[in-house]
């Protein structure tokens, strides 16, 4: 009888047991990956959320035609470029000025932020055919020419956000076409666009590369101490503003068509207070850091152009002109005490510019070294300040296109 009973009859039990604990575990192991997995992308897509580029750009794509509805009987004026564009112009200070001189203008401030030429393109073509369907003309449209947005450089840095800026930027249409061509990069940039907020894994896994204050090794004591400055007077600002008022919406602002700061609700501690602000950001630490930083992003000093991203400018310019009854293309001031040209990078500038106007039609206006802009006007390098730099701009371009939109 013993002999009868083999090994295998007592190792079945166990086997069942051991099956069970597996599937046990494998189900726990399961169930965690889930919510892990849930929680990664609700961090990202939390994070994603506060993207700035996106919310502004497609939101003043989107206002478009409600402008050009609301202002049917108005002049109305768009100036076009990039975060200096952003930074510099005060629509409803200039549509004030006109106001006291009986003209009723309404104008737009379409700058932003970390677009080449070439991505900046899709928006020209989407403002072109909005301003057709509606039957529309501007009266007066400001182009800027950004030397440093269109060198080898700033093309080379650019693709880190290409993938990005091309998923938001496409129409459906044009991503179809793209899927068609290449599924692979389709299908990725339609999850970019619909599943991640705009949001590319590059942008993401670059974002400290684009890091201002410590963009130069070595200065840390001074960068920290310049730091804890500029923290202390935005403290001191925001303390300032009456309850409720955003002074830096990072979304596109309807009121302000795309202005920053309505001053006209703040109180005189609270100007003087920004302007104080606004000077702590020009620590020599601050500057030094951001002139290399746009040297090695953007060439900004010996401006390597790169021919590609010239001809997606002209492409800009033809948009722009052909829903246009007069335009112009201009360079904003300069930062002349950080930003200086050569005589023969100032020659390579002068011999792009007056192509532009050869093959377009279109004037240039240079308000690169005007008189009225001087240093202490910049937040930085490149980008007049909050304070009076955008003042003293703004009302710059309203005395010099008063005579157009007079007539």
């Amino acid at each position: 009888m013993l002999s009868s009973i083999s090994s295998s009859d007592f190792e079945n039990p166990y086997q069942t047991l051991e099956s069970g604990s597996e599937i046990a575990v494998r189900l726990k192991i399961f169930i965690a990956g889930i919510v892990i997995t849930s929680a990664v992308i609700g961090f990202y897509l939390a994070l994603t959320s506060f993207a700035p580029l996106n919310a502004r750009v497609l939101g003043m794509m989107d206002y478009l035609p409600t402008f050009l509805q609301e202002n049917q009987s108005r002049k109305k004026m768009l100036i076009f470029g990039s975060s200096m564009v952003q930074a510099g112009f005060e629509p409803y200070q200039f549509d004030e000025y006109f106001t006291a001189q009986d003209i009723d203008v309404a104008s737009i401030n379409y700058g932003v932020g970390n677009l080449d030429p070439e991505f900046q393109q899709y928006i020209t073509r989407d403002a072109r055919r909005k301003l057709e369907v509606a039957g529309q003309k501007l009266d007066l449209t400001l182009l800027e020419f950004n030397p440093f947005q269109t060198t080898v450089a700033r093309g080379t840095f650019g693709d880190i956000t290409r993938d990005q800026n091309e998923a938001i930027l496409l129409t459906p249409s044009d991503l179809w076409e793209i899927t068609l061509r290449d599924p692979e990069r389709g299908l990725r940039l339609f999850n970019i666009r619909w599943f991640r907020n705009g949001i590319s894994a590059e942008l993401i896994s670059s974002a400290f590369t684009i890091a201002e204050d410590d963009f130069i090794p070595g200065n840390e004591e001074e960068i920290a101490l310049a730091r804890e400055r500029r923290n202390e007077t935005r403290r001191v600002f925001l303390a300032s503003l009456p309850e409720g008022v955003d002074p830096f919406p990072v979304d596109w602002s309807q009121e302000l068509r795309g202005g920053r700061l309505d001053k006209r609700l703040l109180s005189t501690e609270s100007l003087e207070a920004l302007q104080i602000f606004m000077d702590s950001y020009r620590a020599p630490a601050f500057m030094a850091a951001d002139q290399q930083r746009r040297i090695i992003q953007g060439d900004i000093q010996g401006l390597g152009f790169d021919e590609r991203l010239i001809l997606a400018f002209i492409n800009k310019v033809n948009d722009l002109k052909a829903v246009s009854e007069y335009m112009e293309v201009i360079l904003l001031p300069r930062n002349t005490d950080w930003i200086n040209y050569t005589p023969e990078v100032q020659q390579k500038l002068d011999r792009l510019m007056e192509r532009i106007t050869r093959e377009t039609g279109v004037p240039v206006r240079d308000f690169q070294d005007h008189p009225d802009i001087t240093p202490e006007m910049f937040r930085d390098t490149t980008h007049l300040s909050f304070g009076s730099g955008i003042d003293a701009f703004t009302r710059l371009l309203a005395e010099t296109y008063e005579d157009i939109l007079a007539d």
